[in-house]
């Protein structure tokens, strides 16, 4: 699986470096320990997409879940076999840290869903907190258009509720502060 493939990310390392400033060109960090919202490619999946540029020795430049090269870049590595899972719950999260982008098994991931009533293929089952595919992508094209023109809590407090009317936000707005 492309998605689990080792992810070496060396600072030092001039090609690497080129793509850590390129990466933090599409970052918009919110206030207080809120999520950083990636505004660069996203997938029809809701995830951002980021475009290593460097050559791998098999297919040639390769494209990786922008949330996993947001933790090797702070980390140095993301192995094979581990997933870059959001707490967060919110997939154009690019903030790595408990909370939100913390490395874990598959297993992980899908018992963090199910505890969360997420997940399921027809979208029945996903409680209140879950999404589907389509309102993922429609949500995260509404925050990556609410932060934009740099953090907006109120835009991006309405981008939230894009894709499931009448649910409550994804994070608790009034812990996290407000302001702009």
């Amino acid at each position: 699986m492309a998605w689990a493939q080792e992810l070496y990310v060396d600072p030092h390392i001039s090609e690497h470096a080129r793509e850590i400033e390129r990466f933090r060109a599409f970052c918009v960090a919110g206030p207080d320990g809120a999520c950083t919202i990636y505004t660069g490619a996203i997938g029809d999946d809701g995830y951002g997409r980021f475009w290593l540029g460097r050559h791998r020795r098999d297919d040639g430049p390769a494209v990786v879940r922008a949330q996993r090269f947001a933790y090797a870049a702070v980390h140095g590595l993301i192995p094979a076999g581990v997933v870059a899972m959001h707490d967060c719950d919110n997939p154009i999260c690019v903030a790595v840290g408990h909370g939100h982008v913390v490395a874990g098994t598959q297993a992980d991931n899908l018992a963090h869903m199910g505890g969360k009533h997420r997940g399921g293929g027809s979208g029945l089952g996903r409680g209140t907190s879950g999404l589907d595919r389509a309102a993922r992508h429609a949500r995260a094209l509404a925050l990556r258009e609410a932060v934009a023109d740099g953090w907006d809590s109120g835009r991006v407090r309405e981008a939230l509720g894009v894709g499931m009317p009448g649910q409550g936000s994804l994070f608790g707005w009034n812990e996290i502060g407000t302001g702009q």
